[in-house]
């Protein structure tokens, strides 16, 4: 019996002329490591557990202490006293919320419509270029990636009464116009830097997706034959629906949220023409107003919450 442990080689060695037909077994017993698997849990629970007590200490938290004190009369100085509802009927009767809720609806429609459009104009024509397309998608993108701090700056001196714009309409024979300061125009002046600033990223957006849609269905289009305009509509247009969708919900969601370039260009002025919520939430913050700035917050909040519920349902729509 012994003999059957012996090496393959001794035992063939061993054998004279003796054939064996058992094979060569090797049993070899692995016990699972606990402990390993035990640090290797650890691990685990440890990248989930850290992010999530940050996320309880730095984010919810203060979300259920900044509910709280929407019900509060609370300045930061004093103790806070429950008021009940009474800031939120109060947001909901003020006319400055109503006109900063007209002023963000503004911005998000005409910035997303005049964005959009002028996107889809750049990526269509630089999809047709054969060299230089490199070169065009970084002098578009630039802007992108330059803080809008920055850009509002350089765009409040062109927009000076004594700018570059109004020099060059100046040379032309007409009067300087107050670009910041008339509150006819001053909403859509801070409309067009936002447009320029933000354009490069729909552009190449956009410029992506054209690169996907098959060639040989515009050239289908061709024989059947239809122009440019009918090409337009039956192939890329159907084409660009989920990237209409995406843009759309991104670009929403970002309109609601601008502060910088009102801060920087107008403060809300002039005459409140300027002013959005985040601006107005800003400002009563600023003036200590804090539990009136937590139920304003709560207001944005739910506000946004909708548009992400209708994100949400287009997606699922969209998948069945």
């Amino acid at each position: 019996m012994g003999e059957l442990y012996l090496p393959l080689t001794e035992r063939m060695e061993n054998m004279s002329g003796h054939i064996t037909t058992e094979p060569d077994r090797i049993l070899v017993s692995r016990k699972p490591n606990i402990f390993r698997e035990m640090i290797r849990s650890k691990e685990a629970y440890g990248f989930i557990l850290i992010p999530l007590i940050l996320l309880i200490v730095f984010s919810l938290i203060p979300m259920l202490y900044g509910f709280f004190m929407s019900f509060t009369n609370w300045n930061g100085l004093q103790s806070p006293k429950y008021i009940g509802i009474e800031n939120y009927t109060n947001i909901l009767q003020s006319k400055d919320f109503h006109k900063a809720l007209m002023n963000t609806v503004k911005f998000s429609i005409v910035s997303l419509a005049a964005g959009m459009g002028v996107a889809l104009i750049l990526a269509l024509g630089i999809d047709k270029l054969t060299r230089l397309q490199n070169f065009f998608k970084v002098t578009y993108f630039i802007p992108v990636i330059t803080p809008m701090v920055v850009v509002s700056l350089v765009w409040s001196l062109i927009y000076n009464e004594k700018g570059l714009l109004n020099y060059f309409i100046g040379v032309m024979g007409i009067e300087p116009v107050g670009w910041l300061t008339d509150k006819k125009i001053a909403m859509y002046s801070i409309i067009f830097t936002s447009v320029w600033q933000g354009m490069g990223f729909s552009m190449i957006i956009f410029l992506a997706a054209l690169q996907k849609i098959p060639e040989h269905l515009y050239e289908a289009a061709k024989i059947d034959g239809a122009g440019g305009f009918k090409s337009f509509w039956n192939v890329t247009f159907p084409g660009l629906k989920d990237t209409f969708a995406f843009l759309l919900i991104y670009g929403v969601i970002g309109a609601f949220n601008v502060f910088d370039q009102i801060y920087v260009m107008t403060a809300g002025g002039p005459v409140k023409s300027t002013e959005t919520i985040v601006f107005q939430i800003f400002t009563n913050f600023r003036y200590l107003k804090l539990g009136y700035t937590s139920a304003l917050s709560y207001i944005f909040l739910f506000m946004l919450l909708i548009i992400s519920l209708i994100q949400f349902k287009l997606i699922y729509k969209k998948e069945e």
